[in-house]
């Protein structure tokens, strides 16, 4: 029985498929090379490789499909393509040069070739088309439930992030993926096929898993390593004798201090999640120099990870603590995934050369603005008390400075030296109607809105001196 066997299946033309291609399907599923990715002990330039040749298959594919063809559009799907998936697994993984390197993995791949020139001769009958559509997607549907959950743990990134964009699929949730498989068999089985163009299909099929099983070989011919089979590799469980063991020096290290471990010259990789220093030098494929993941390396990563964002303005945000649940639980699936596969290397501490409390929203820092006079421009005239200099209105509220002056300095530098939070609230004295209503408070808009209410009151004025003159004269 199929190591995907729990799967139920119609009696359908599924079924027929499924078990005339059972051996093939379990001789792929302990492929030395899944063997590898089931005991995670692939390196990343071979498993990059491996997508390279996926890549190349399905964007063959999906550029022959005509959804508006008959078999085809039975179990079309645009959510079930692949191409834009691998691109960003590849852009990741690869780095800028991934286009030019991913063809050259391919060009040096014969299984691949291969099957590419199948492909092509096969386009030409929508019944094989189907045959490679049936195979291809149902394959990672399926093996994608559990090949993605293992190449997650070795790359310790979560379900549909870039690096395992491969196995998710829209509108799925990992592990959801069967429910996903018996949809596609129902609507395979609507489609009427012959037994003539069956047989013709389960040709194409058998040929379509001896030139997998060729790639498998190639990838593995990479970077060869004992893996582990499929039974044995679902039977074992995690315990606490595979967390790796503290470092035994334990550092304490600022966020300064910390940037100078980015991996550099074979050098220590560490980052920082949760005020923990981890040792990551074990895992240089992903975090050294060049690296997909190389921009997390030397920095604090909570806020990063916890909100699942790879953008720089989110790295040494000492601030941030999670603001809902769910933040809350990804930071804790997170430090608990990395801790079971990096040692612990000591804690990071504030820096002693910061002149702000926990080191600063992302190490912002700007020049501290000059005390503001005590008062306003000479000559300057509140024109409800007539006094010179202050008005004596804003500093009963608290401003001591006058309009003119507080519009030129929030534009001087980048948010004036004020935090975010600053730039965007008001003043207690901003929003007061005693404020306003001093004219040398009044902006443009306000300006306006005086000008318009008396023009609006002179009107109502004349007119209502017309109606009552009218009144009386009569």
């Amino acid at each position: 029985m199929s190591k995907y066997g729990s799967l139920s299946r119609s009696d359908g033309h599924s079924k027929w498929f499924l078990q005339k291609t059972l051996s093939e399907h379990d001789r792929s599923m302990d492929n030395p090379w899944m063997q590898m990715i089931y005991h995670q002990c692939f390196s990343i330039k071979q498993y990059a490789s491996w997508l390279a040749m996926n890549h190349a298959i399905f964007k063959a594919l999906e550029q022959s499909l005509d959804p508006s063809l008959e078999p085809l559009s039975v179990v079309h799907d645009p959510d079930l393509h692949r191409t834009k998936k691998l691109e960003g697994d590849l852009a990741r993984l690869l780095g800028p040069t991934w286009v030019e390197d991913a063809q050259q993995m391919c060009k040096a791949s014969e299984a691949t070739r291969r099957y590419l020139e199948f492909l092509e001769k096969d386009a030409a009958d929508p019944w094989l088309l189907l045959a490679h559509h049936f195979l291809q997607y149902n394959a990672v549907l399926s093996g994608g439930s559990y090949l993605g959950e293992m190449v997650s743990q070795k790359l310790c990134v979560p379900h549909g992030a870039p690096g395992v964009l491969f196995y998710d699929f829209e509108g799925v949730q990992a592990g959801k993926q069967p429910a996903r498989v018996q949809k596609y068999i129902r609507d395979f089985d609507k489609i009427e096929i012959d037994g003539a163009t069956r047989d013709k299909m389960l040709v194409t099929m058998t040929r379509i898993y001896e030139d997998t099983e060729a790639m498998m070989a190639e990838a593995f011919a990479l970077n060869p390593a004992k893996g582990i089979d499929y039974k044995k590799a679902k039977e074992s469980k995690t315990d606490g004798s595979s967390v790796p063991a503290p470092c035994a020096e334990q550092l304490a290290l600022s966020l300064s201090q910390l940037q100078a471990y980015t991996g550099a010259g074979e050098g220590r990789i560490l980052l920082s999640l949760a005020g923990e220093l981890l040792d990551v030098s074990a895992g240089r494929e992903m975090y050294g120099p060049g690296a997909g993941y190389s921009i997390l390396a030397g920095h604090d990563v909570t806020r990063c990870l916890a909100t699942m964002s790879l953008e720089a303005g989110d790295l040494d945000d000492l601030r941030w603590t999670p603001d809902c649940a769910e933040d809350e639980e990804a930071l804790n699936n997170w430090r608990s995934r990395l801790k079971e596969k990096y040692p612990v290397a000591g804690k990071l501490v504030p820096d002693e050369t910061s002149t702000t409390t926990g080191e600063g929203l992302r190490k912002r820092t700007s020049e501290t603005p000059a005390a503001k006079p005590a008062s306003g421009k000479a000559g300057e005239k509140c024109p409800i008390s007539g006094k010179e200099g202050t008005c004596p209105m804003a500093a009963i509220l608290g401003g001591g400075a006058s309009a003119s002056q507080e519009k030129a300095e929030q534009k001087s530098g980048f948010m004036a030296g004020k935090s975010l939070v600053a730039s965007v609230e008001k003043t207690n004295s901003e929003e007061s109607f005693l404020y306003r209503l001093c004219p040398l408070h009044w902006d443009d808009k306000t300006i306006k809105m005086v000008v318009m209410i008396a023009f609006t009151s002179w009107m109502s004025g004349i007119f209502v001196g017309w109606n009552l003159r009218r009144a009386i004269m009569s």
